[in-house]
């Protein structure tokens, strides 16, 4: 992991090495060969807020953090603030690939990533204080691999999670809330390594994605129904979809691939049975919400997508129906299509991801 170190010319005492992670460094590297096997010398982080960091997901709860992040390799953290670098990462697992939280009890979140083993043991974990604290659940699913592609819900009201892992034969639920204690029930009608959303507000519907079907379950994701909704992105490309907070069976999609000659945002108001295509937008690799615009009722979109022939970071104040870029031709960031969120309580707040340069955030400039 190693990719470089550097010594001072000038000061053998520092140094600075550059890993996966972070960089790290020293400034009494002397210590370490002054003849004694007691006499410590300190290694730590040097970057405050650089890191080669992936992002895998985002999200913002209605109360509590700023932000909680996903992170590829160093789990993720607990956003206090969005102007200082958080001091903790999570706790447990080694990645984190996806989270999700209660959206009526938001102090119930979990996350699903790589294990703490080469055996992809303890591959799920749960907080009962709003993403602070992390337990690891108890026993999994079997054949769980540990890769990017885990997708995980968790109901509005926290009574029951649904997993799926990468790996297994099948996705999985459990009853006992967030701790997901054994057992684990295979769920029917959903294929293996689908994409899997709860409901915003009714607690016992779920929502699934793969291979260019949408799957629907209104009893609490023990079984699934295919939907007859038709046009979506096909079987091998990407697709991505969330639930708006503020209404039952309000669903958003974007994803497919130029390949496929499919690809765009779709809208659903009837728990997806059917689903609109945006025709102004060429393109769309994500999707996200935040507070409402003022004097608007619908909350703001955000995608990373390409909007009448041109691409970037765009808003939406009412309800897809025009769009704003938000960034320009000298503020791109290469991939950002992993996440994107608007926050709840600040209009024009945005957070997307990046691979390799950690999480942009921005916001309106003239508020």
């Amino acid at each position: 992991m190693t990719a470089a170190l550097a010594i001072d010319p000038f000061n053998t005492n520092n140094f600075l090495y550059g890993t996966g992670a972070t960089l790290y460094g020293t400034t009494d590297a002397n210590l370490w060969d002054d003849g004694s096997t007691s006499t410590p010398f300190h290694i730590s982080v040097k970057a405050n807020g650089i890191e080669e960091t992936s992002i895998t997901d985002l999200a913002v709860p209605p109360s509590g953090p700023k932000l909680l992040s996903g992170v590829g390799d160093i789990r993720g953290f607990y956003h206090s603030s969005v102007t200082t670098v958080p001091h903790t990462q999570y706790q447990v697992l080694t990645s984190t690939n996806s989270l999700d939280f209660a959206q009526n009890v938001p102090s119930k979140v979990e996350r699903a990533g790589n294990g703490d083993n080469s055996n992809c043991e303890k591959s799920f974990a749960y907080s009962t204080d709003g993403g602070q604290t992390w337990k690891i659940g108890g026993a999994q699913p079997t054949g769980i691999t540990g890769s990017n592609n885990d997708s995980i819900a968790m109901s509005a009201d926290g009574s029951r999670v649904i997993w799926a892992a990468k790996g297994t034969t099948a996705g999985y639920t459990s009853t006992n809330g967030a701790a997901a204690s054994p057992p684990w029930t295979a769920v029917t009608g959903l294929p293996a390594q689908a994409k899997v959303r709860a409901d915003r507000v009714t607690a016992n519907k779920f929502y699934g994605f793969a291979n260019g079907v949408f799957y629907v379950s209104t009893d609490g994701g023990v079984t699934f129904l295919a939907s007859p909704a038709s046009n979506l992105p096909p079987a091998g490309t990407s697709g991505s979809f969330k639930a708006v907070p503020s209404g039952t069976g309000d669903i958003w999609l974007a994803g497919g691939s130029t390949a496929s000659g499919v690809y765009g945002l779709w809208h659903s108001i009837d728990s997806g049975q059917s689903f609109r295509k945006l025709p102004q937008v060429d393109a769309a690799d994500n999707i996200g919400f935040g507070k409402a615009a003022p004097h608007q009722k619908y909350i703001a979109l955000y995608s990373s997508a390409q909007v009448r022939g041109v691409r970037g970071v765009y808003r939406s104040d009412d309800a897809g129906h025009s769009w704003i870029r938000i960034n320009d031709n000298l503020h791109q960031y290469g991939m950002t299509s992993e996440g994107i969120t608007g926050d709840p309580r600040v209009f024009g707040r945005v957070y997307f991801t990046t691979n390799g340069r950690g999480i942009i955030y921005g916001d309106i400039s003239d508020q």
